[in-house]
Protein backbone atom coordinates (compact mmCIF):
# COMPACT_ATOMS: atom_id res chain seq x y z
CA UNK A 1 0.00 0.00 0.00
CA UNK A 2 1.10 3.36 -0.95
CA UNK A 3 1.49 5.31 2.40
CA UNK A 4 1.93 8.65 0.31
CA UNK A 5 -0.79 8.47 -1.84
CA UNK A 6 -3.34 7.60 1.14
CA UNK A 7 -1.59 10.85 3.15
CA UNK A 8 -1.38 13.35 0.70
CA UNK A 9 -4.46 15.20 -0.44
CA UNK A 10 -5.12 18.08 -3.40
CA UNK A 11 -3.22 21.22 -2.33
CA UNK A 12 -3.64 23.85 -4.40
CA UNK A 13 -0.42 26.27 -4.92
CA UNK A 14 0.14 29.38 -6.73
CA UNK A 15 2.69 32.23 -7.31
CA UNK A 16 4.72 33.03 -4.09
CA UNK A 17 7.30 35.28 -2.78
CA UNK A 18 10.75 33.60 -3.60
CA UNK A 19 12.02 31.97 0.14
CA UNK A 20 15.24 30.63 -0.55
CA UNK A 21 16.58 28.61 2.78
CA UNK A 22 19.40 31.12 2.99
CA UNK A 23 17.42 34.44 3.05
CA UNK A 24 14.69 34.06 6.48
CA UNK A 25 11.28 34.77 5.51
CA UNK A 26 9.45 37.47 7.88
CA UNK A 27 8.40 36.24 11.07
CA UNK A 28 4.95 36.95 10.53
CA UNK A 29 3.37 34.13 7.95
CA UNK A 30 4.30 36.12 4.55
CA UNK A 31 0.32 36.36 3.01
CA UNK A 32 2.06 35.14 -0.10
CA UNK A 33 2.71 32.00 1.22
CA UNK A 34 0.22 29.07 0.36
CA UNK A 35 -1.62 27.88 3.20
CA UNK A 36 -2.11 23.80 3.63
CA UNK A 37 -3.96 23.90 7.20
CA UNK A 38 -3.76 25.59 10.17
CA UNK A 39 0.16 26.33 11.56
CA UNK A 40 1.31 25.00 7.94
CA UNK A 41 2.25 26.85 4.72
CA UNK A 42 4.06 25.53 1.28
CA UNK A 43 6.58 27.70 -1.06
CA UNK A 44 6.39 25.70 -3.85
CA UNK A 45 9.17 27.89 -5.66
CA UNK A 46 11.44 26.94 -3.14
CA UNK A 47 9.96 23.64 -2.25
CA UNK A 48 9.64 24.55 2.06
CA UNK A 49 7.59 23.32 3.99
CA UNK A 50 6.63 25.88 7.04
CA UNK A 51 5.25 24.77 10.20
CA UNK A 52 4.30 27.38 12.89
CA UNK A 53 5.16 25.89 16.59
CA UNK A 54 5.67 27.49 20.07
CA UNK A 55 8.18 26.54 22.57
CA UNK A 56 6.94 24.37 25.35
CA UNK A 57 10.28 23.30 26.92
CA UNK A 58 13.30 24.44 27.73
CA UNK A 59 15.54 21.59 29.71
CA UNK A 60 15.43 18.23 30.86
CA UNK A 61 15.72 15.04 28.55
CA UNK A 62 14.49 14.78 24.96
CA UNK A 63 12.25 12.33 23.44
CA UNK A 64 11.13 14.83 20.78
CA UNK A 65 11.98 18.76 18.78
CA UNK A 66 7.82 18.80 17.72
CA UNK A 67 5.07 17.20 19.32
CA UNK A 68 1.34 17.93 18.22
CA UNK A 69 -0.29 20.15 21.09
CA UNK A 70 -2.05 18.47 23.68
CA UNK A 71 0.15 15.35 23.78
CA UNK A 72 3.71 15.36 25.13
CA UNK A 73 4.73 18.51 25.57
CA UNK A 74 6.60 17.24 28.88
CA UNK A 75 9.11 15.95 26.44
CA UNK A 76 9.15 18.14 23.82
CA UNK A 77 10.97 21.30 22.77
CA UNK A 78 7.71 22.80 20.15
CA UNK A 79 4.28 21.85 19.81
CA UNK A 80 2.29 22.69 16.55
CA UNK A 81 -1.54 22.31 16.03
CA UNK A 82 -0.25 21.62 12.58
CA UNK A 83 -2.32 18.66 11.13
CA UNK A 84 0.18 15.39 10.95
CA UNK A 85 -1.42 14.03 7.61
CA UNK A 86 -0.75 17.41 6.05
CA UNK A 87 2.84 18.05 7.58
CA UNK A 88 3.61 14.48 5.83
CA UNK A 89 1.91 15.52 2.46
CA UNK A 90 3.79 19.21 2.41
CA UNK A 91 6.70 17.03 3.01
CA UNK A 92 5.76 15.16 0.17
CA UNK A 93 5.72 18.38 -1.97
CA UNK A 94 9.11 19.32 -1.15
CA UNK A 95 10.77 16.20 -2.52
CA UNK A 96 10.92 14.50 0.25
CA UNK A 97 10.28 10.48 0.09
CA UNK A 98 9.52 8.62 2.81
CA UNK A 99 11.58 5.57 3.66
CA UNK A 100 10.37 3.70 7.06
CA UNK A 101 10.18 4.14 10.88
CA UNK A 102 12.68 2.64 13.11
CA UNK A 103 12.34 -1.24 13.25
CA UNK A 104 12.74 -3.59 16.92
CA UNK A 105 12.15 -6.89 15.77
CA UNK A 106 13.91 -9.52 14.72
CA UNK A 107 16.52 -6.79 15.08
CA UNK A 108 16.75 -3.10 15.13
CA UNK A 109 16.73 -1.26 12.01
CA UNK A 110 16.92 2.61 12.27
CA UNK A 111 15.06 4.86 10.39
CA UNK A 112 15.46 5.50 6.91
CA UNK A 113 14.05 8.05 4.23
CA UNK A 114 15.52 11.24 2.97
CA UNK A 115 17.53 13.57 5.15
CA UNK A 116 15.40 16.86 6.01
CA UNK A 117 17.03 19.93 7.17
CA UNK A 118 15.39 21.76 9.76
CA UNK A 119 15.93 25.82 10.31
CA UNK A 120 14.67 27.10 13.57
CA UNK A 121 13.15 31.51 13.23
CA UNK A 122 11.77 33.72 15.77
CA UNK A 123 11.87 36.66 16.92
CA UNK A 124 14.48 37.57 19.90
CA UNK A 125 14.74 40.60 21.58
CA UNK A 126 13.17 42.76 17.86
CA UNK A 127 15.69 40.50 16.11
CA UNK A 128 15.01 37.32 13.75
CA UNK A 129 16.82 34.78 14.37
CA UNK A 130 17.79 31.77 12.95
CA UNK A 131 19.72 28.09 13.71
CA UNK A 132 19.82 24.71 12.67
CA UNK A 133 17.42 23.27 15.21
CA UNK A 134 19.96 20.32 15.69
CA UNK A 135 21.67 23.43 17.77
CA UNK A 136 18.73 22.65 20.33
CA UNK A 137 19.36 18.97 20.56
CA UNK A 138 22.59 18.07 22.45
CA UNK A 139 24.00 14.66 23.32
CA UNK A 140 24.21 14.82 26.85
CA UNK A 141 26.66 12.32 26.78
CA UNK A 142 29.38 14.10 24.41
CA UNK A 143 27.85 17.49 25.62
CA UNK A 144 27.73 18.86 21.53
CA UNK A 145 24.93 18.63 19.14
CA UNK A 146 22.95 16.35 17.72
CA UNK A 147 25.13 15.37 14.33
CA UNK A 148 22.97 13.91 11.68
CA UNK A 149 19.86 14.99 10.11
CA UNK A 150 16.24 13.93 10.98
CA UNK A 151 14.77 11.63 8.28
CA UNK A 152 11.69 10.90 6.97
CA UNK A 153 10.45 8.47 8.22
CA UNK A 154 6.66 8.50 7.60
CA UNK A 155 5.06 7.02 10.28
CA UNK A 156 2.82 4.39 9.59
CA UNK A 157 -1.03 3.25 8.75
CA UNK A 158 -2.95 0.93 10.72
CA UNK A 159 -6.57 0.11 10.12
CA UNK A 160 -8.68 0.84 14.31
CA UNK A 161 -10.25 -2.60 14.77
CA UNK A 162 -12.68 -0.81 16.54
CA UNK A 163 -13.68 2.00 13.87
CA UNK A 164 -12.24 0.31 11.14
CA UNK A 165 -10.90 3.68 10.03
CA UNK A 166 -7.18 4.12 8.56
CA UNK A 167 -5.38 6.15 10.96
CA UNK A 168 -2.19 7.97 10.52
CA UNK A 169 -0.15 7.06 13.60
CA UNK A 170 1.67 10.22 14.15
CA UNK A 171 -1.66 11.47 15.12
CA UNK A 172 -0.83 10.16 18.61
CA UNK A 173 1.76 13.50 18.95
CA UNK A 174 4.77 11.80 17.54
CA UNK A 175 5.97 14.35 14.53
CA UNK A 176 9.67 14.89 14.85
CA UNK A 177 11.92 12.79 17.28
CA UNK A 178 15.03 12.45 18.73
CA UNK A 179 13.81 8.90 20.48
CA UNK A 180 12.71 6.01 18.24
CA UNK A 181 9.12 5.94 17.66
CA UNK A 182 7.18 3.80 15.02
CA UNK A 183 4.67 6.48 15.06
CA UNK A 184 7.53 9.46 14.08
CA UNK A 185 7.05 11.38 10.91
CA UNK A 186 10.90 12.71 11.19
CA UNK A 187 13.41 10.33 13.32
CA UNK A 188 17.05 10.29 13.89
CA UNK A 189 18.67 7.99 12.09
CA UNK A 190 20.45 6.10 14.69
CA UNK A 191 19.30 4.05 17.78
CA UNK A 192 18.05 5.87 20.11
CA UNK A 193 15.77 4.78 22.78
CA UNK A 194 12.57 6.04 24.24
CA UNK A 195 13.06 4.52 27.89
CA UNK A 196 13.94 7.06 30.45
CA UNK A 197 16.95 5.30 31.84
CA UNK A 198 18.68 5.38 28.28
CA UNK A 199 18.02 8.89 26.84
CA UNK A 200 20.89 10.25 25.12
CA UNK A 201 19.27 13.68 23.79
CA UNK A 202 18.51 16.82 26.44
CA UNK A 203 17.00 20.77 25.69
CA UNK A 204 19.97 23.35 24.65
CA UNK A 205 18.61 25.60 27.47
CA UNK A 206 21.03 28.13 26.72
CA UNK A 207 20.01 28.63 22.92
CA UNK A 208 16.05 27.75 23.31
CA UNK A 209 14.07 30.97 23.58
CA UNK A 210 11.39 31.82 26.74
CA UNK A 211 8.46 29.09 26.26
CA UNK A 212 5.39 30.17 24.43
CA UNK A 213 7.89 31.99 22.07
CA UNK A 214 6.27 31.53 18.44
CA UNK A 215 8.54 29.89 16.16
CA UNK A 216 9.13 28.83 12.22
CA UNK A 217 10.08 25.63 11.15
CA UNK A 218 11.50 25.28 7.68
CA UNK A 219 11.80 21.86 6.47
CA UNK A 220 13.74 21.34 3.11
CA UNK A 221 15.73 17.61 1.75
CA UNK A 222 19.20 18.52 2.41
CA UNK A 223 20.60 18.20 -1.32
CA UNK A 224 22.64 21.34 -0.61
CA UNK A 225 25.24 22.05 1.60
CA UNK A 226 24.82 24.17 4.79
CA UNK A 227 24.78 27.47 4.19
CA UNK A 228 27.35 28.34 6.68
CA UNK A 229 29.47 26.10 8.73
CA UNK A 230 29.24 28.62 11.51
CA UNK A 231 25.63 27.90 12.53
CA UNK A 232 25.91 24.13 12.03
CA UNK A 233 26.68 21.61 14.60
CA UNK A 234 30.29 20.80 14.96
Amino acid sequence: MNRGWLIVMPLLVGHVTDVHPATPPPIEPDPSWKSLGESLWFDPNQKILVIQARVVLREGPLEHLLCLKATKEHESILATDASPRRIHAGLLLTGAEPGHPARFVPKFEPPAGSPVAIDLLWNEGGETRREDARLWVVDSQLGTPLKPDWVFAGSELYTDPISKQVVYAAEEGDLITVANFANAILDVPIASSAHDADRVFIASKERIPPVGTRVFLLLYPRTRPAKSTADRPA
